[in-house]
């Protein structure tokens, strides 16, 4: 498959998009065993979104784990975040919205899994959306298997029934240990919360701060970074300006620091330009940085 209309074929169960469209190339094999799937995918850089949508459609009813062979692969879902490298598995549920990011490169191989086979285990998929499960040796032995199996057509329907039930045991042992002891979504987004709140904290007085640097920091993208903080009512750059305001006028209080100028105080709390703080200021303050200034050095003399 090769540049838009390649993009345009894959895009079914998920909507594919990659930056470079006309550069992008992948191959696909896949086979089926009962009930479950398996798909091998090699590509080029490109992005699978999975919108809510789709979320009607049969493969709501499944799930997948993918063993990651070469590359790394990004994974968002229920405002939970990861990335894999080689070794590593990813899960995710189709039965809600998610966002797959594959690098340049990368090698991966799907098994699409019935949800009901994790319920009849007492395994919670909330548990598992999102994340990524380090390279273990059961995983490398799902891998192991997983790989020739995607290339392989059972003879018989005896042959794929206990090709379909290696597979699943394999699969479930694989993800049991972690559903039980990852933290639940919302633990994990109030955890992710305080990780955004203390790197804005540690560095909102650099001057490049932005939302992009934030993401980084934390590892994960933009876009779940803005999803992280719909609940809180507001926005990454709002939060940036409010900490950098608040510092100001913490300096422009100081009477010891009297013998700074308003500019370089702005420079000081991360903003370029002296009208910018300015405003940012009286937005939050109500008063303008000379008046703050005015007041504190009147309070002193009292």
């Amino acid at each position: 498959m090769h540049g838009a209309d390649g993009i345009d074929t894959l895009s079914g169960i998920c909507r594919f998009r990659s930056e470079q469209p006309s550069e992008f190339s992948a191959t696909m094999g896949s086979t089926d065993f009962g009930t479950i799937r398996v798909n091998r995918m090699t590509s080029t850089a490109v992005t699978a979104v999975r919108t809510r949508t789709m979320l009607g459609d049969e493969m709501g009813d499944y799930v997948s784990v993918a063993t990651i062979r070469a590359g790394t692969v990004g994974v968002e879902q229920d405002r939970t975040s990861g990335r894999g490298t080689a070794g590593d598995i990813t899960f995710v549920d189709f039965g809600r919205e998610f966002e797959l990011d594959v690098a340049a490169g990368s090698e991966v191989v799907f098994v699409y899994l019935p949800r009901r086979l994790l319920a009849e285990r007492a395994i919670d998929t909330r548990r598992l959306t999102g994340a990524v499960i380090p390279e273990s040796p059961v995983g490398a032995a799902l891998a192991g298997m997983l790989e020739p199996l995607s290339r392989h057509h059972p003879s018989t329907l005896a042959e794929q029934s206990l090709i379909e039930h290696a597979i699943v045991d394999l699969a479930l042992a694989v993800i049991q240990q972690p559903a039980a002891e990852a933290p639940a979504p919302e633990e994990m987004a109030v955890g992710n919360r305080a990780r955004v709140y203390d790197f804005i904290e540690r560095n909102f007085a650099d001057p490049t701060l932005n939302v992009d640097r934030v993401a980084a920091g934390i590892n994960v993208s933009p876009r779940y970074l803005h999803k992280l903080l719909e609940g809180d009512g507001i926005s990454v750059y709002g939060m940036i300006r409010r900490r950098r305001v608040r510092h100001g006028i913490d300096l422009l209080s100081d009477p010891g620091l009297a013998h700074l100028s308003v500019g370089q105080i702005a420079r000081r709390s991360g903003f370029t330009g002296l009208s910018q703080f300015g405003r940012a200021v009286r937005d939050l303050a109500g008063e303008s940085p000379r008046e703050i200034r005015q007041r504190a050095a009147a309070a002193a003399a009292a």
